[in-house]
């Protein structure tokens, strides 16, 4: 009959040694760390909102190859490196399935030393290679029911293509922090868990290319909005109309673009 009284009376007394704990370490100096997060919209020009890096396909219903809607902004990347204290992702293994002339997923985002597979699930041969670097990725035929397995070493934006279907096209992500995400729809998006008050550089991977970039402040408080230019060299294809009220995602202005590629690895083909 008396446990329960004790009960009762140590509990309040516990609570209150915690909280002079949890009070005591805060006064200590940052003994319960504070996270930063880095969320914000991006503000796309026409050129990669529209989601086809190659446009005047023509839409033709057969038995190989089913019509798909494009794809959309998912393939837009955002990337913040240049934290001290922080580790890359763990190397991995992820498969990317090609049918019906695409890919699944189109965007792999992956730490130094992952491999990708490419496994053609479908009905139509695929050549695949890297076009920028050829030495990391030569071009190799990929028959229906085989995979190619490729190693990536060194952080960077990769983009791999088919040479007989150029429109298909995977962006592999290699990045030495784990501070990233995938834009929404919207070209929203949020990175949790950043130092607070830590200068960081923010890069932008949208449609093959890095198109943005520039340096932000994680104990921001208040949502980014970032306008990215249009590609260099897309001249009259870049061209967009006016941006509409409500529209989040047509913005002609922005920064500067450019382009990033790794230099290592190994390639091999089961």
């Amino acid at each position: 009959m008396t446990t329960p009284r004790r009960s009762r009376t140590l509990a309040p007394a516990t609570c209150l040694w915690l909280g002079l704990g949890v009070a005591t370490a805060l006064a200590a100096g940052g003994a319960v760390a504070r996270a930063g997060t880095v969320r914000g919209t991006l503000r796309l020009p026409e050129v990669l909102r529209a989601g086809r890096q190659h446009q005047g396909y023509w839409r033709l219903e057969n038995g190989n190859v089913p019509v798909r809607s494009a794809p959309s902004r998912s393939q837009t990347v955002v990337v913040v490196d240049g934290v001290s204290g922080t580790h890359p992702p763990a190397p991995k293994t992820v498969t990317v399935e090609i049918a019906g002339l695409d890919a699944q997923p189109r965007v792999v985002v992956v730490g130094p030393g992952s491999v990708v597979e490419f496994k053609n699930v479908g009905k139509v041969t695929h050549e695949l290679s890297m076009p920028d670097n050829t030495t990391l990725m030569p071009i190799e035929r990929l028959n229906p029911g085989t995979f190619r397995h490729q190693r990536f070493g060194v952080p960077g934006g990769y983009l791999i293509r088919c040479a007989q279907y150029p429109h298909l096209t995977i962006s592999v992500i290699v990045v030495d922090s784990p501070f990233y995400a995938i834009a929404d729809e919207r070209g929203g998006f949020a990175i949790p868990g950043l130092p607070d008050a830590a200068k960081a550089n923010l890069k932008v991977w949208s449609q093959g290319r890095w198109v943005h970039e520039q340096e932000v402040d994680t104990s921001g408080k208040q949502d980014l909005t970032i306008r990215v230019a249009a590609p260099r060299g897309q001249g009259d294809a870049a061209k967009e109309a006016e941006p509409k009220e409500g529209d989040p995602g047509a913005d002609p202005s922005g920064v500067g673009s450019g382009s990033g590629a790794g230099t290592d690895g190994k390639t091999s083909a089961e």
